[in-house]
């Protein structure tokens, strides 16, 4: 068993193949927990298992799917030998006008955001009900505060998802459910679809108040994700705040920005 604030803790991290979960999973890995890197790609899991000493398995799941997200819950507590807290890092941003986002727009990013983080919650609460442990989604600072333009359909997303958590909250109040409120993020490793009708709307940012740039980095976001999962009191909300301030909106192609 591995030494470190965390020993002994089984963690489960979804979208732990690259950027933020890569990093997230490692570090918990090297702080002493055994983890469970999961994502799409197996092999990229392995790889990043493979980069630091410690407990780990790397596993597939695709969490759109409802029998994946199933699986992956029963693999990892086979591997690991039960399941305390989960990670929820997987995620799908949207950048596109609300008047030309279809029903492929909104059924894609909902069903990674909402529906991925509910049904793996859903499968894995059994479980971390044991010890009891805690669930942690990573949210978005877009969906609280200053409308974001061009990115209505991923925080329409995320707001969905901070109220899900506090009905989790209020429905089981002996495990810890928390969100981890994120602002761009360099190298966030998050997919995103981009459709040029968003960047008339992204180029109002800086007049409404919207920061826009490389704020956080995947390091200080785990740093608050072992933080919560290191803490004896219960946790609801992490914010993030990055030491430097953000750059404002420069007009970088919207494609380019790392958001997160």
């Amino acid at each position: 068993m591995g030494e470190g604030r965390l020993a002994g803790r089984r963690v489960l991290v979804m979208g732990a193949s690259a950027g933020i979960g890569r990093v997230v999973a490692q570090q918990l890995c090297a702080a002493g927990a055994r983890v469970a890197f999961a994502a799409r790609r197996q092999e990229v899991c392995a790889e990043a298992a493979a980069e630091v000493a410690g407990e780990s398995v790397a596993l597939a799941c695709d969490v759109t799917d409802e029998e994946q997200c199933r699986q992956v819950v029963e693999a990892a507590v086979a591997a690991l030998g039960g399941l305390d807290d989960v990670v929820f890092s997987t995620g799908a941003i949207s950048l596109v006008a609300l008047d030309q986002a279809d029903a492929g727009w909104w059924r894609r990013t909902f069903e990674t955001n909402v529906m991925g983080a509910a049904l793996l919650t859903k499968y894995a609460l059994p479980h971390v009900k044991e010890r009891p442990g805690s669930f942690v989604y990573l949210s978005s600072i877009s969906s609280i505060g200053a409308v974001w333009p061009g990115l209505g359909v991923y925080t329409a997303t995320k707001a969905a998802l901070n109220r899900m958590v506090e009905t989790w909250r209020v429905e089981h109040p002996e495990v810890g459910f928390v969100r981890v409120f994120v602002g761009p993020t360099d190298d966030a490793g998050t997919g995103t679809e981009f459709d040029p009708t968003a960047v008339e709307h992204m180029a109002r940012w800086a007049d409404l108040g919207v920061a826009s740039g490389a704020m956080d980095s995947p390091e200080s976001i785990a740093d608050a994700v072992e933080l919560v999962l290191g803490s004896d009191a219960r946790i609801a909300d992490v914010t993030v705040i990055p030491k430097d301030p953000p750059r404002p909106w420069t007009g970088v192609p919207a494609g380019e920005l790392p958001l997160a």
